[in-house]
């Protein structure tokens, strides 16, 4: 903070000086510190006030130099206070250099401002011939208003798309026939390489998200990749919305899971890492993407020992970061370190992060989740042996799947799997039940698709280890292998 032009004895630099010594504060022992300090107590109050006002004000100054959106306002404030005086020249000039910049950065709503601001003095000097000015002015306003229109109907599609994504079931044919309909807005027709930067954006943005609801991975994915390689030939943008950009390359990479493409997978994701946050909600954003990007990247690659090394950032950030990150994603962060440590054989540790995971049917995107989490519970209490409540335990969640109408032949045959074993006498016999459930499995994964049904690659393993008599693990990386 710009300090030094506070001078003299004043008795907020008194408080900011005795702040800046504490490691956290501490109201208590601050007001010790000053008393010894001869400060009159009963000011404390005005002094924060005023102390607030000029952290505030400093804080300003610096984001000004550093920040396009500022500067813009800067240079609006200075040009009203200029035609404030009557010079209508000279701010008419701050306003073209507001106007490049604002254009420059794509911030349209402060290009209609200064476009109006313009006409404004545009008016004051007709007399002075501008007329053919005042119209190329009002060009000006015509087009912009054409481009910000195109923009926002491709953000609202775009974001409706992705708010069906996070709260709607994509395979109930209602859902089905709402994204039927949006793909058919003529917005999303063609795209012009005049076009601005935010309505190429929008557009490669919402033909991804339709794609991908639909369930068309293949052709979505190019669509995310276009979107980062627009980021990547406008770094004036991308280094003012690196929030955004961050999130391009999450949705890219999330895309690259899907279809189990790695290619280029650790380019994006370093380049991701490389942006530096520059608030607690951007810290919060970035952590819950890039562990949940991380961990599928090792889990999928078969590098289970070393997903482990990332479990203790995990439980830290979800603590530091909880007020920010959405039920949603902390589901999915806590029920892939239960997949880490269930591939892993340490289910004691597997069963604890399966209780600290949300369950609650108000989470709707992670209806999946939820029914694999509760599959998964008896799974393990299996493998701990604790045999007096396996049966209590899978009978509740039989009902509880059919309640919720997640109960499909994948989790029947499990759970049906599980009822059995208790009648099974003999290692041959043992032997042969778990050689039906792997075929069961398998049959199921064929006439399905393996990455359609979550934990069926993870559970059909664990079956064949049984068959094999192999570690799970080494089963598992050696099926990651090839």
């Amino acid at each position: 903070m710009n300090t030094h032009l506070q001078v003299g004895s004043k008795s907020y630099m008194t408080l900011f000086r005795e702040v800046e010594k504490m490691d956290s504060y501490d109201e208590t022992e601050l007001k010790s510190r000053l008393k010894s300090l001869k400060y009159k107590i009963e000011n404390l109050a005005v002094s924060k006030v005023q102390l607030t006002k000029l952290i505030l004000k400093s804080l300003r100054s610096f984001h000004e130099a550093n920040s396009p959106n500022q500067q813009v306002m800067g240079l609006m404030t200075e040009a009203e206070i200029l035609k404030g005086k009557g010079l209508y020249a000279q701010a008419m000039k701050l306003l073209e250099k507001a106007k490049a910049a604002a254009i420059r950065h794509e911030m349209h709503y402060y290009v209609f401002e200064i476009l109006n601001r313009q006409v404004f003095m545009g008016f004051h000097s007709i007399e002075k011939g501008n007329v053919g000015k005042l119209d190329t002015l009002f060009e000006e306003i015509e087009r912009l208003k054409h481009n910000f229109q195109k923009e926002t109907e491709l953000i609202v599609l775009a974001n409706s798309l992705t708010l069906l994504m996070q709260t709607k079931s994509l395979k109930h044919p209602s859902t089905i026939a709402i994204i039927e309909d949006l793909a058919k807005n003529e917005v999303l027709k063609h795209i012009n390489d005049s076009d601005p930067f935010f309505v190429k954006l929008y557009f490669f943005f919402a033909h991804a998200q339709m794609k991908h609801a639909l369930g068309d991975y293949i052709t979505a994915n190019p669509h995310y990749l276009k979107i980062l390689q627009l980021w990547e030939r406008n770094h004036h943008l991308r280094d003012i919305h690196n929030r955004l950009y961050k999130l391009h390359i999450a949705n890219y990479l999330n895309s690259c899971h899907t279809l189990g493409k790695y290619e280029s997978f650790d380019h994006w994701l370093e380049k991701f890492q490389m942006v530096q946050d520059t608030n607690f909600d951007e810290e919060a954003g970035s952590f819950k993407d890039y562990y949940h990007i991380k961990l599928l990247f090792l889990l999928n690659t078969g590098q289970f020992r070393t997903a482990l090394e990332l479990v203790k950032d995990v439980e830290s950030g979800l603590e530091k970061y909880k007020s920010r990150i959405s039920k949603s994603r902390e589901t999915t962060l806590r029920f892939n370190v239960f997949i880490t440590y269930f591939i892993n054989e340490k289910y004691s540790k597997a069963l604890d992060w399966l209780g600290t995971m949300a369950l609650d049917n108000k989470i709707d995107a992670r209806a999946d989740a939820r029914a694999l989490a509760r599959i998964m519970r008896v799974i393990v209490h299996y493998e701990l042996g604790h045999t007096r409540i396996i049966d209590s335990l899978r009978t509740s969640v039989y009902r509880k799947l059919k309640k919720d109408e997640q109960l499909h032949e994948f989790e029947r045959t499990i759970l049906e799997h599980i009822r059995q074993l208790e009648n099974i006498v003999g290692k041959k016999a043992l032997k042969a039940h778990w050689e039906a459930l792997f075929q069961k499995l398998n049959g199921i994964g064929d006439k399905f698709g393996w990455n359609k049904i979550a934990g069926l690659e993870e559970i059909a393993c664990w079956a064949e280890s049984k068959v094999l008599q192999r570690p799970y693990v080494e089963l598992m990386e050696a099926k990651k292998k090839h």
